[in-house]
């Protein structure tokens, strides 16, 4: 069985939440498990934010539209990563990817992205709006850099361009951001992966010592959903503060807008190479 770092997925997850939620960076070493070897090829962790969740939106996340999509690949031995962003309304077997989730699940959504993209995920990881929240107070604040303006009432941003701390509530705020952007969703989406790099950098900075790292995983725990062994966290946790966040690139999708037969509004994907490059072992920048 391979093994996970989790700074990293708790950094990707957390992106999930908002419509995008979670954690950003995982990976992983040969000294955890012996048995593990480099032939054991690259983990793929499925990274999820529901748009359902109490206090908010009252029902089961696990059965939410997935708002918040990234899956994120690391070669155990080069330690290196990639991180893919999907915008909510990609068309994937026939309908809007986020509703995958709705359908069938965590477990319906890893099956439609492995069809689409030929790549195998090994866990997931799901988050809300206020596990989100959570998990960014937990933090002591956010520290990012806002590339543009971002002012959204809908959305409750209020952030001009340069770096900032964010809170809780301001974390949400700039993950929801969509209707202040010029390119709408796609923007949305990216700052998902920003998000999540930023996280990234802050966990190694700051999460130097046990009991913090302790106190972030019981954050992570208890504000997620997930398919990942209980018992493979804490180890993992260190090294995923082992790589280093140049090693670590995001890919946010686009391609061209359409609409369904009822009406609904879509994006038809031009990933280019990027799944065949995750396929091929190739990660990182």
């Amino acid at each position: 069985m391979r093994r996970l770092v989790t700074a990293i997925v708790a950094s990707g997850v957390l992106v999930g939440a908002l419509a995008g939620a979670a954690v950003a960076a995982l990976s992983l070493h040969a000294d955890v498990r012996p048995g593990f070897t480099k032939d054991d090829g690259l983990l793929v962790i499925l990274a999820i934010g529901s748009d359902i969740g109490p206090p908010q939106r009252p029902g089961d996340p696990l059965k939410g539209r997935a708002d918040g999509i990234h899956l994120i690949a690391v070669d155990p031995e080069a330690q290196r990563a990639t991180i893919v962003n999907f915008p909510r309304d990609s068309l994937v077997r026939g309908n809007k990817v986020n509703a995958q989730l709705v359908y069938g699940g965590p477990e319906q959504l890893k099956a439609a992205l492995e069809e689409y993209t030929g790549i195998g995920i090994d866990y997931w990881a799901l988050t809300t709006f206020r596990g989100l929240e959570n998990m960014a107070e937990k933090m002591e604040g956010v520290e990012v850099v806002i590339d543009q303006p971002m002012h959204s009432k809908d959305a409750g941003s209020h952030f001009d361009p340069g770096p900032a701390r964010l809170n809780g509530p301001d974390s949400l705020a700039y993950l929801r951001d969509r209707k202040s952007q010029p390119r709408g969703d796609f923007d949305r989406t990216r700052h998902h992966g920003d998000f999540m790099r930023f996280v990234h950098a802050q966990l190694r900075a700051e999460q130097s010592d046990l009991p913090q790292l302790v106190r972030m995983l019981a954050t992570f725990t208890s504000n997620t959903a997930t398919d990942i062994p209980a018992d493979q966290l804490l180890p993992l946790a260190f090294l995923a503060l082992e790589i280093e966040p140049e090693d670590v690139l995001q890919v946010p999708l686009s391609g061209g807008l359409g609409s369904t037969s009822g009406g609904a509004s879509i994006v038809r994907l031009a990933p280019g190479d990027t799944f065949e490059k995750i396929k091929a072992g190739q990660v990182g920048p």
